[in-house]
């Protein structure tokens, strides 16, 4: 038998988090957009909450999800630091002990944040083509090449991806390693984005970055798969947080035509108003299920990549377009940056790019469709 429910425990869980982001977050949202800087006490609260509700070892994907989701109403840029002991222990889960002791601690505590480098100038969605390398000297690695499009460009380590081996192109030969920011040979260049601007993102340059071959992050070669795996599930938490930020969007929309009246009535009694906002809840629904899905198949072990895939382009999308929407149905009101709905656009926007474009995940929804062999190696 079907079951879409979640368990009470969830459900109180939830409850804890969402009074938790209104109360606390939502009311600095655009603080910490228009200076910019990131909320580094705020994260250690919400990180604090999430581990002294629920013990580490009893945390699922599910309950990243809800943290997805939840936290994403108060403040879109708190997500992924706060997502909770299961993400981060996916992240270190291939690490050896003595470096999972290094970075898992503080992680979870939200003390210390990890910026993924993968991306390259030459290398977006093709990952293949990545050029960054990392020479074996002894008991070293020295890594030099260049990152772009780094999330969380402030971090206090980073997830860097490099060829070990001796193919030039291709997934194979790719290995990761955990490199603190303070390491001699990183330096950075940060962007000026429309959105996200809470949290720094730009480029990373290694010349000649030297760490122990202890930082290295499982078998070397072997990086490419198990980041991949971790991109299936990541989608499915991009897609809720997008939602997090909708679903609060709606929820003052819906406030606000009720109480705003042309006419003599109310504005939600035109259905040029009430209309759009049934059709955006509706679409929510739908999306929010699929992204609960793909978790539940990852929490059961199952395949879920394509599904990760689906959410990945279309989720966003709806999500920028329904707060567009909202934000016409506030005329300019929601133009004015005193409201929230401007930022939210901004910010999900940004997640229609990351991690993967609409189109990359159109190809690879084809690929497991259709198969290599008629889609190609593209």
């Amino acid at each position: 038998m079907l079951d879409f429910s979640f368990t009470e425990e969830q459900n109180m869980f939830r409850r804890m988090l969402r009074e938790f982001a209104l109360r606390e977050l939502l009311p600095n949202y655009g603080h910490w957009d228009r200076l910019p800087e990131y909320p580094k006490e705020e994260i250690k609260k919400i990180c604090q909450l999430v581990v002294t509700d629920l013990p580490p070892e009893e945390h699922t994907v599910i309950h990243a999800g809800i943290i997805a989701e939840e936290i994403a109403r108060g403040d879109f840029n708190c997500v992924l630091p706060s997502m909770g002991p299961s993400v981060w222990r996916e992240f270190v889960k291939d690490a050896s002990p003595q470096l999972e002791e290094m970075w898992y601690p503080s992680l979870i505590r939200g003390e210390k944040m990890i910026g993924l480098a993968i991306t390259e100038p030459e290398a977006g969605s093709d990952v293949g083509q990545m050029s960054t390398r990392a020479r074996r000297d002894g008991d070293d690695y020295v890594l030099n090449g260049e990152k772009n499009s780094v999330s969380y460009l402030h971090s206090d380590v980073f997830y860097i991806f490099a060829r070990t081996g001796p193919e030039p192109s291709g997934w194979k030969g790719i290995s990761a390693f955990l490199v603190p920011r303070e390491t001699p040979g990183l330096s950075f260049n940060y962007y000026d984005d429309m959105g996200c601007r809470a949290v720094p993102r730009g480029q990373l340059f290694m010349d000649d970055v030297r760490v122990p071959a202890w930082y290295m992050v499982g078998q070397e070669g072997q990086a490419f798969k198990a980041i991949m795996s971790f991109f299936d599930v990541n989608r499915a938490f991009i897609g809720l947080k997008c939602l997090g930020a909708t679903e609060q969007t709606l929820d003052e929309t819906i406030e606000y035509a009720k109480k705003r009246k042309q006419f003599g009535v109310p504005i939600a009694a035109f259905q040029g108003v009430s209309f759009p906002i049934a059709e955006a809840v509706t679409l929510v629904e739908a999306a929010r299920l699929l992204c609960y899905k793909i978790l539940w198949l990852r929490h059961n072990n199952q395949p879920c990549a394509l599904e990760g895939a689906m959410a990945k382009w279309w989720v966003p999308q709806i999500s920028a377009e329904i707060i567009h929407q909202c934000l016409l149905i506030h005329g300019h009101y929601g133009y004015n940056k005193e409201l929230p709905i401007e930022q939210r656009l901004r910010d999900v926007i940004g997640w229609q790019i990351g991690d993967g474009t609409p189109q990359i995940q159109k190809v690879l929804i084809s690929r497991i469709l259709f198969g290599r062999d008629v889609i190609g190696s593209l």
